[in-house]
């Protein structure tokens, strides 16, 4: 029996951590659209299946199992929705593979009411151990009452539920410590996956970041025709800012330069900070003309901006900007970030604090 018990587990730790490797990049959570859900859903039901199939065998005549841990993680997992799916997918084996009787109606009976049960549980905002602790506690009770239907016999009964109870509860306390080094590991995962993708100080998009979407993004203009802006944009004599304040209060200016930049730029366009004192910002759909108003937008607002340093000090900054335009005037969008970087160059030697456009 031990050794069917051990075997329970691993199936459930193996199927669990399946489940959390499928989601690492969104996590398991309710907000999941609903073709995750189902599918969230089918891999807990079939793990509800495998749990039937490799049963703890008690004695001769009586077999138990821990399907209802397949049901309870699915429904904290992503809620109602998986829950079902998962409920549906053991109840229709349970009755095609063992035949209908009444120890299958039972059986499905028990199935349906802990899915309602733990969904509803789940549906409130509470913490993890609280749910998990009254679902499992709720889910003892009423299969404890449907054994004690099925065995008449007391001392087979008696002998049944003390190794149900109690290693259902063992199982569900080592998954329930499981599940949670699973839900650190990937929300860690997904942190470090999106700061790979972000500047540390601004909270832009860092330099690869800029490369993997402006390469992408320029791919596609050039098949579909679209039309494209870039703006090369550095601070002016940023250099003296931090000789004179110092590098900690040169990192505040920025960061908030870089606050400005996602406030005065559209939500569709791509922003970010190439290096240094350096940004970007790729502009989606967008003409020379209006790519123009919106660098000269940016311009202004960041002139007339007092950046505010430790000690109620102040200070001011400008910037030069350079935009490159495709298909107009730059015909080759390959060319996209050469014409920017030139109109840039041309911005700073016309005496800084300018918009120049390439031609």
């Amino acid at each position: 029996m031990l050794r069917d018990l051990f075997i329970n587990t691993i199936m459930v730790v193996a199927f669990t951590s399946v489940s959390y490797q499928a989601f690492r990049n969104t996590g398991l959570h309710h907000g999941l659209p609903l073709k995750p859900k189902l599918i969230l859903g089918g891999i807990y039901g079939l793990l509800g299946i495998v749990l039937m199939l490799f049963t703890v065998r008690v004695n001769e005549t009586v077999i138990i199992d821990f399907r209802n841990i397949a049901l309870l993680l699915s429904a904290v997992n992503a809620g109602w929705i998986s829950a079902a799916m998962a409920g549906f997918v053991i109840s229709i084996f349970r009755i095609c593979y063992f035949g209908a009787s009444v120890s299958s109606a039972v059986a499905v009976m028990v199935i349906v009411l802990l899915t309602a049960i733990f969904s509803f549980i789940c549906s409130f905002t509470m913490k993890l151990w609280k749910k998990w602790t009254l679902s499992v506690g709720i889910s003892l009770i009423i299969s404890s009452i449907a054994l004690s239907f099925l065995l008449p016999n007391p001392a087979i009964r008696r002998e049944a539920l003390i190794y149900y109870n109690l290693g259902l509860s063992i199982a569900a306390v080592l998954v329930y410590y499981y599940i949670g080094y699973l839900e650190a590991l990937t929300f860690s995962y997904r942190k470090y996956r999106e700061e790979a993708k972000r500047d540390f100080l601004t909270g832009l998009n860092n330099v690869r970041q800029f490369e993997v979407v402006t390469g992408r993004i320029i791919q596609d203009a050039e098949n579909q025709r679209q039309k494209l802006a870039l703006l090369f944009i550095d601070v002016d004599f940023f250099k003296k800012v931090n000789d004179t304040y110092g590098h900690k209060q040169g990192d505040i200016v920025l960061k908030e330069l870089g606050k400005i930049l996602r406030q005065t730029c559209r939500d569709v366009d791509i922003v970010s900070r190439n290096g240094g004192e350096e940004f970007s910002v790729l502009l989606m759909d967008c003409s020379q003309s209006k790519a123009v108003e919106i660098a000269e937008r940016i311009r202004k607002t960041i002139e007339e901006h007092p950046f505010e340093l430790p000690g109620q000090r102040k200070t001011a900054i400008t910037v030069s900007i350079g935009i490159a335009s495709y298909p107009e005037p730059v015909k080759d969008v390959e060319e996209l970030k050469e014409k920017a970087d030139g109109a840039l160059y041309e911005a700073k030697r016309a005496g800084r604090n300018k918009v120049i456009v390439s031609k």
